[in-house]
């Protein structure tokens, strides 16, 4: 009975996943960041708390996880480089292609964890787990448009460099139900309630010749002043383990709930900013699967079920003219762990096949690891227009855990 109960839960959340858009879906935690973002079906991790609450009972030992990251994309912003913008006689209509699709974004996703279980039955396990999961997101448009008699990006009434931060604290507790099914396998059931706390504030520079496009960023920690959010989530997991972990499939639905977060609004009348707009966390759903059918080696596959966006463009909506549309993220990874008691290492790549213009490349990523410390990288394939040898797109984490 609690077997088939499960799988109708399964079945419904699959059903679910042909809607809804949200935020891209994150990268909290070193195992899966070096992995290429693979962690809804990999159990051999401390962060299934956030990638899918069920894995807590795949691997049900007693975990510790802390993880501090940063990433940086950069996409046709620096593009404007190539322009003399006091004189545009000739390069209006390029210039104008650039001002409706860049950006500049930095976000940085920090979190510790903590795994416990609470009871190791027969047939019926359970777990819980607790974390604080922290994620800053910075981003920075040129949104505005040109007439054909405006030579110059002084003349131009209309174009902004506009910032929006937005800060979101996820404070999550998990219960995770094991069912043994004997050589049938055994399934898992998780569902994570969590309070979000969320601040976020945005502004708009006229732009300029001489705009100095690194301004958004020199006070990125500080915590803006801005419109503040109290909210409450759920994130439901499910998976499917056949013994010794030959194949493990996990499914997840995070933010079923869809809560909503105030921001401030630079579209209002006159360009006044306001408290009046929402941003809807749609929820999101990720199907994972994975396989430690080679002794100490662990080679997972995340696949985002619905395309979500990134939170950029937001705010962008100056005049009828100058917009920049949201991009959407559908990420497909592989990745594999090696685990040499001693260390592990963990390479993998992952690829966004929502959108095939802009060509973002592949991201590639790696990572090494000693238990308490850890080092995770990752960087695109797809290099900088304006700044030779530097990657769009690149990341660093350093963190750790232990299990026993």
């Amino acid at each position: 009975m609690i077997v088939k109960r499960i799988l109708s839960i399964f079945i419904g959340i699959v059903a679910l996943a042909s809607g809804g858009n949200a935020f891209e879906f994150g990268y909290m935690g070193n195992t899966s960041f070096g992995m290429g973002g693979s962690g809804t079906g990999n159990a051999n991790s401390a962060w299934g708390l956030y990638y899918n609450p069920a894995l807590q009972g795949v691997d049900n030992n007693f975990k510790v996880g802390y993880s501090l990251g940063m990433r940086v994309k950069e996409s046709g912003l620096s593009e404007l480089k190539n322009f003399d913008l006091g004189k545009l006689n000739g390069s209006i209509d390029a210039v104008n292609k650039v001002l409706k699709n860049n950006e500049i974004a930095l976000t940085s996703e920090n979190g510790i964890v903590l795994q416990a279980p609470l009871s190791l039955g027969s047939v019926l396990s359970h777990s819980i787990a607790v974390g604080i999961f922290y994620t800053k997101r910075n981003v920075a448009n040129v949104s505005g448009y040109l007439q054909a008699s405006q030579n110059s990006i002084d003349s131009a009434n209309n174009a902004y460099l506009i910032n929006n931060n937005l800060d979101i604290l996820e404070v999550p507790i998990s219960y995770t139900m094991q069912v043994y099914t004997g050589g049938f396998g055994t399934f898992y059931a998780g569902v994570a309630l969590k309070y979000i706390y969320a601040t976020h504030s945005a502004n708009k520079t006229k732009m300029s010749q001489h705009t100095d496009f690194g301004a958004p960023f020199k006070d990125i920690f500080r915590v803006p002043n801005g419109a503040r959010t109290h909210n409450f989530g759920i994130d439901l997991g499910l998976a499917y383990a056949l013994p010794n972990e030959w194949l493990v499939v996990g499914i997840v639905g995070k933010n079923l709930t869809s809560p909503t977060i105030k921001t401030q609004n630079l579209t209002g009348t006159n360009g006044a900013i306001t408290d009046s707009a929402k941003l809807k966390m749609d929820a999101q759903y990720r199907l994972g699967l994975s396989t430690r059918a080679i002794p100490r080696t662990t080679i997972a596959m995340d696949f985002d079920l619905t395309p979500n966006y990134e939170f950029s463009g937001f705010n962008t909506r100056i005049d009828a003219n100058a917009a920049i549309a949201r991009r959407k993220v559908q990420n497909i990874t592989l990745g594999a762990m090696v685990d040499a008691k001693i260390l592990d290492v963990r390479v993998g790549v992952a690829k966004n096949i929502a959108e095939s213009s802009p060509k973002d490349g592949w991201i590639i990523s790696a990572g090494i690891g000693m238990g308490y410390i850890d080092l995770a990288l990752f960087t695109g394939t797809k290099m900088s227009k304006a700044i030779k040898n530097l990657p769009a797109e690149f990341g660093i984490k350093l963190g750790g855990s232990v299990s026993f």
